[in-house]
Order: C-alpha cells, then sequence, then structure tokens
C-alpha cells in the first residue's frame, strides 16, 4: 500500500500523479487546474468559479446532455468544484471505464463551447447560487470570515464573485482567462483506485494537447494583514446567531500542520471534543460547535463555528475563549493526547478506503509541492507530536489581540 503512488511530469509540464488500489473496482480522477479566487481581482472575482459552470455546458463535439450520460450511465459521475487556489474537474468510473472518464474530462477543459444562450442561462444559475449562499447562514458566516482574514486580497474574494460581475461576463473574458490558466503547467491529473500508472499517463497523453502553450498566470502572494477584533453583522430572517472566532496561521507545507490537526480534533472534531462537551453538553448553548483547519499554499486560518440563541451569544463566546486559553495555559495532557491521535489515526487508515479521498489526498500534495508520503511516515509524524508543540501553537495563536470573530445576529 505505501509503494504504490507514482509520479510523472511531462515535458510540456503536466503532472500525472496515481496511487493505485489493486482491492477496489473504481478509479477516482481529478484534473486540477491552478486557476482559483487568488488568480482574480476586483473586476472579474467569480470568473474562476463561472468558467467551470460553463465547461459543462457542452463542448465542439459534446452537449451537456452528452457529458452528464457519458459516465452517468455507466454507473460513474462527473463533478466540478471551485476553491480559493484551484479548480477541480472530477470523475469516479469503474476501472474498466478509465479510459471513457479521461476522454471527457480532457474534451471539457480543452474543448469548451461557450455558446451565448448558455451563459445567459447559467448566469442566472450562478446568480441563484449567490442568492441561496447569502441566505445560508453558515456559508455566509464563512465567507465573511475569509473575508476578515484576508482583506482586500483574491483570498478573501467570495467564490462566486458578485452578481453584477457575473452579468458582465462575456465570452472573451471567458476565452481569456481559460487561454491564460487552463495550460498544461498549470494542471494536474491525479487518479487513485485500480489503476495502473503508465496506462494511466498514456491516456493522459492521448487526449490532451502536448503543445507547451503555458502562462505564468497571475498569482497574488502579497498577504494583508488579518481584520481582527469583533464584527457585528444583522441579517434579515436569522433565527439564531452564527458566531465564526479564527486566527490566521500557516502555509500546507509548514511541519507544525500535525500538531495543529491534532489541536483542530481536540477542540472541535466530533461529540468528544472540548468544545462540544463544554458549550453544547455542559452548559447546552449552542447546538452547532466545531472547528476547521484550513491551510492554502502561504498561509492558513483555524477557526471555530457555533450557533445558539442571540440571548446566549456572548456567554458562548466567552467559554469558547476560556477553552482557547485554557490550552494555551495548561496545554493537553498525556491521556487526552493519545486519545487524540488515536483518532486522528482512525480517520486516516478509514479515509483510505475510499479512491476520491486518496485521488484529493494526492492532487493536493502535487498542487503544494509537498512530498507524497507514506502511510507509515504520515502515522509517524502524528504519533510523534508532542503535547508541548500543541502548548506552543495554542500560545502563538490563542490570545484577545489575535482573535478575529463574526457574529451574525438578527436584525
Amino acid at each position: 500500500m505505501d509503494s504504490l503512488v507514482r509520479r510523472t511530469e511531462l515535458e510540456n509540464g503536466i503532472r500525472i500523479v496515481t496511487e493505485r488500489m489493486p482491492f477496489v473496482r473504481s478509479v477516482s480522477i481529478g484534473v486540477w487546474v491552478e486557476a482559483g479566487t487568488i488568480d482574480e481581482t476586483t473586476s472579474n472575482n467569480g470568473i474562476s468559479h463561472f468558467l467551470e459552470h460553463l465547461l459543462f455546458k457542452g463542448t465542439k463535439t459534446k452537449s451537456a446532455m452528452e457529458i452528464a450520460c457519458s459516465l452517468e450511465s455507466l454507473g460513474g459521475s462527473i463533478n466540478g468544484s471551485t476553491g480559493k487556489e484551484f479548480s477541480v474537474y472530477s470523475a469516479q468510473v469503474l476501472d474498466e471505464n478509465t479510459d471513457i472518464a479521461i476522454d471527457v474530462l480532457s474534451d471539457l477543459i480543452q474543448n469548451p463551447r461557450f455558446d451565448k444562450n448558455d451563459m445567459e442561462l447559467e448566469k442566472n444559475v450562478v446568480i441563484a447560487e449567490i442568492n441561496h449562499a447569502q441566505e445560508d447562514p453558515e456559508e455566509l458566516l464563512m465567507d465573511l470570515f475569509y473575508q476578515k482574514m484576508f482583506p482586500d486580497h483574491p483570498l478573501g474574494y467570495f467564490i462566486y464573485g458578485s452578481k453584477e460581475n457575473v452579468q458582465s461576463f462575456s465570452r472573451n473574458d471567458l476565452a481569456i482567462y481559460r487561454e491564460n490558466f487552463y495550460t498544461p503547467n498549470h494542471l494536474i491529473f491525479s487518479a487513485a483506485g485500480n489503476v495502473d500508472h503508465q496506462e494511466f499517463v498514456d491516456l493522459v497523453l492521448k487526449n490532451i494537447s502536448t503543445v507547451s502553450n503555458n502562462s505564468p498566470g497571475y498569482r497574488n502572494a502579497d498577504l494583508p494583514k488579518p481584520a481582527k477584533g469583533l464584527h457585528n453583522i444583522q441579517v434579515n430572517g436569522l433565527q439564531q446567531a452564527h458566531i465564526c472566532l479564527g486566527v490566521r496561521t500557516f502555509g500546507f507545507n509548514d511541519e507544525r500542520k500535525y500538531p495543529i490537526a491534532l489541536m483542530d480534533v481536540l477542540l472541535g472534531g466530533g461529540m468528544s471534543s472540548r468544545l462540544f462537551q463544554d458549550i453544547r453538553e455542559k452548559y447546552g448553548f449552542a447546538y452547532s460547535v466545531y472547528s476547521f483547519t484550513d491551510l492554502l499554499r502561504d498561509a492558513g486560518v483555524w477557526g471555530t463555528y457555533m450557533a445558539c440563541s442571540e440571548d446566549k451569544a456572548d456567554d458562548a463566546i466567552e467559554l469558547l475563549r476560556k477553552e482557547l486559553l485554557k490550552l494555551a495555559n495548561h496545554g493537553v495532557s498525556k491521556d487526552e493526547l493519545d486519545r487524540v491521535k488515536s483518532q486522528v489515526k482512525g480517520n486516516i487508515l478509514l479515509g483510505l478506503e475510499s479512491s476520491a479521498r486518496r485521488m484529493r489526498k494526492i492532487g493536493e500534495n502535487e498542487y503544494y509541492s509537498s512530498p507524497h508520503l507514506t502511510l507509515k511516515e504520515v502515522l509517524t509524524k502524528i504519533k510523534n507530536v508532542t503535547s508541548d508543540e500543541i502548548t506552543n501553537l495554542a500560545q502563538q495563536y490563542f490570545d484577545d489581540s489575535q482573535f478575529c470573530t463574526i457574529i451574525l445576529k438578527p436584525m
């Protein structure tokens, strides 16, 4: 299992990484494009996401229906997603249909139709998606949190963009953006499942143009300071207060990602976590409470989310603060740390049963130029995390001068 990750870089810059799982019949495939909000400006914010939508509306050889049926008729699936730093086009199929999946995904990113009627229809779809996000308090809160973590910076932009931007996008805008970012040096193919690496490489070579039309693209790495402090925002239609408290941290390749992963689970990873046991179980202030870690290339965020009645918001935040400061001041016991390590180990091992999760893991590692560690190496790094490392992280990030707190309240 530990020796089945293989990597190839083609002459034109395309990177291909596979992990063989000979005991399954599925193959999960991802085409990663280095194009996300970090590559946008205020005037074209949302174009990465809109382009992802448009690619599924049809190519020069396939209609939207043919794209959908091409894999679903075989029992497979196809999907797309856009993030802060990359867009991913993914498929899951039986191993015998790997060639069909590569053909469809390659056609999708290389031969978009960009029909004007399709564009107008899809603008309505994306605007409906924006409306939904603005009406979902948890999603809206997270968008606002990133905006405060990266003020006036593309990493803080809403992935969907604004309605005005979406309405303004032209066929030429999409064509230019795709030409700049959907180039070989910005492409990663990842696959996990019952897949032979060389056969997969050959399929990519067969279906992807080998022309080296590479582009430097646009990456805004100058990070502003986060907007710390308390931010109260009133929103129509809310029944509860929704709270996000967090801090900005380090990037994906920092070795502290192993201590912070354990700290994240310790504080907000499930029903046994400190925050859940205190804020929900002991005091009953919130139905939902959890923490999260998101490590990007040059920086990351750690945060907590909870929803509670408006009259309990201040008390819930105070309990949250006390738990974070308690970790900074008193650390974590060996027994508790051992329990958390066991929980993380179990999560990792259970995740190995999913070809889709493995595909995303190796694709993400490749994007961040992170080593493709063996399972044994990862578990050793988890095992070697000390209580002091977690305490040091808490002491570095958990104090009132570091916190950014956003509260969505009913109007």
